[in-house]
């Protein structure tokens, strides 16, 4: 399933949609310091700390020293970034840093390098000149020891000579969808005039604050990022959105977002079991809304071809081959939130393939089902052949 969200007074017709970061290339990590063998070798066996009896180091890594320093106003195009810690940083966390190390607007792109104690952004291509950036070092980064940072740690600077900070703030609450912090949440601004782009990620309050944003007409989308288990599809749609403008004379922006998780996929069935032999019980992954209107001309049954081998894979069996010949279907009720039991017009031969389409059933964001999602099953009913002159025992909802 795929969530799309929504959010409560905002603008979520197609026009006002606004794309997820741009493919980017991938930073280029470098580590310094150490050798190849010496980095195995520290993480395996040692750790850079107090000697043996002295106190216990229990500290999250600081930050201590930037440059650019913190409002600076006279960084140059073509200068790296350089955040010092007050101790090193550990070195498995290289390939971390690109998410863990946050640069706003997202334009240029950085390679990173870590020295220890320091993390370097080399920008690839210069600095937009005249405009202020932010960079702001996420929750998470750790020293050797494994002691991570729990608050986010954040600098402001100008490039462009004496050209001062934009003052402007943004400040976005996010809620999911029992009304509580949405913590974690991604907040975008696309700034529809320059198409310079800032993201951020909301606190343990779900909330979100960006100082020094860019004057202009922005699309704003709030969202949550889900990872389905394998099979399942990742969450990739715009969430709750709306527009804004920033101005010298309207600097400040506040907004709560309410995000409601849409499914945007179709149902699929994962089980389909019979009973009886007429009857068949499925089980899909989308909950099925109460009152649905299921059609039993437009549910598909289907015998595979004579010929098919009885103890071949399911899934290695071409669909045309699973459709040879259909098996028209007297009734379909939901009996659950998840379930759908199915009556044929005539008994279903067990043991043999057969098909099943629930094409025109929706789940409870109104997504029909497809031929697509058929699924592929053989009847392994235990009772005898119940006729179509005979009653058809219905077994109500399954466990």
């Amino acid at each position: 399933m795929t969530g799309r969200q929504t959010a409560e007074g905002a603008d979520t017709s197609p026009e006002a949609a606004v794309s997820r970061d741009p493919p980017r290339r991938a930073p280029r990590l470098v580590a310094w310091g150490v050798s190849a063998a010496l980095v195995v070798m520290l993480a395996a066996c040692a750790s850079e700390g107090f000697p043996p009896g002295g106190p216990e180091d229990l500290a999250a890594p600081v930050l201590v020293e930037t440059d650019p320093a913190h409002r600076a106003v006279n960084a140059t195009p073509d200068q790296a970034i350089t955040l010092t810690f007050d101790e090193v940083i550990d070195d498995r966390q290289l390939s971390e840093l690109a998410r863990v190390v946050r640069v706003n607007p997202d334009d240029p792109e950085f390679d990173i390098e870590l020295d220890e104690n320091v993390i370097t952004l080399a920008p690839v291509e210069p600095f937009h000149e005249d405009l202020t950036y932010s960079v702001t070092v996420l929750p998470g980064i750790r020293d050797r020891e494994g002691n991570a940072s729990v608050e986010p740690q954040s600098i402001l600077f100008s490039v462009g000579g004496e050209v001062p900070i934009t003052l402007s703030v943004v400040r976005a609450r996010i809620l999911d969808e029992s009304g509580g912090p949405a913590v974690g949440a991604l907040y975008r601004l696309e700034n529809t005039a320059t198409e310079f782009g800032y993201t951020m990620t909301a606190d343990s309050q779900g909330e979100i604050e960006a100082e020094a944003v860019a004057y202009g007409p922005y699309v704003a989308t709030a969202w949550i990022e889900r990872v389905r288990p394998e099979g399942w599809q990742m969450n990739e749609e715009p969430g709750a959105r709306d527009t804004f403008e920033l101005s010298e004379e309207s600097r400040a922006y506040e907004v709560t977002y309410r995000i409601a998780v849409v499914d945007t996929t179709a149902p699929i069935m994962t089980a389909v079991t019979t009973p009886e032999a007429r009857l068949l019980r499925v089980i899909v992954d989308d909950a099925i809304p109460e009152g649905a209107s299921l059609i039993p001309a437009r549910i598909g049954v289907y015998e595979a071809a004579p010929d098919v081998d009885l103890d071949v894979e399911l899934d290695s069996i071409p669909v045309d081959r699973q459709r040879f010949r259909r098996i028209a279907v007297v009734r379909a009720v939901r009996a659950g939130p998840n379930e759908i039991q199915v009556e044929t017009a005539e008994p279903l031969e067990r043991g043999r393939v057969h098909r099943l389409e629930l094409v025109g059933v929706e789940n409870a964001s109104g997504v029909e089902a497809t031929p697509e999602g058929g699924l592929p099953f053989r009847p392994e009913y235990e009772g005898p052949v119940i006729y179509p002159s005979e009653p058809l025992p219905w077994p109500g909802p399954g466990p």
